[in-house]
């Protein structure tokens, strides 16, 4: 595969992750997280706002707030 190909399946697999995380069943996850699957996901904080249509700003707030509740918890 060449660049581009790799680079459209990555997009439409970002499109498909995202429709899965914004389905519209009782029991769907909160933004919060979502946002803490896809980081465990090893997907850094750009790629989790493009996903879910946020700003950089708001993940990286929301994985500061996850961070610290871990922390916490411990």
């Amino acid at each position: 595969m060449d660049k581009n190909q790799l680079d459209s399946t990555n997009k439409l697999l970002k499109v498909i992750v995202a429709l899965l995380l914004k389905r519209k069943d009782p029991e769907t996850l909160t933004l919060r997280q979502q946002i803490e699957i896809l980081s465990n996901l090893a997907m850094k904080p750009a790629e989790i706002a493009e996903i879910l249509g946020r700003s950089n700003t708001y993940v990286n707030k929301e994985l500061t707030g996850i961070r610290k509740g871990r922390k916490s918890k411990e």
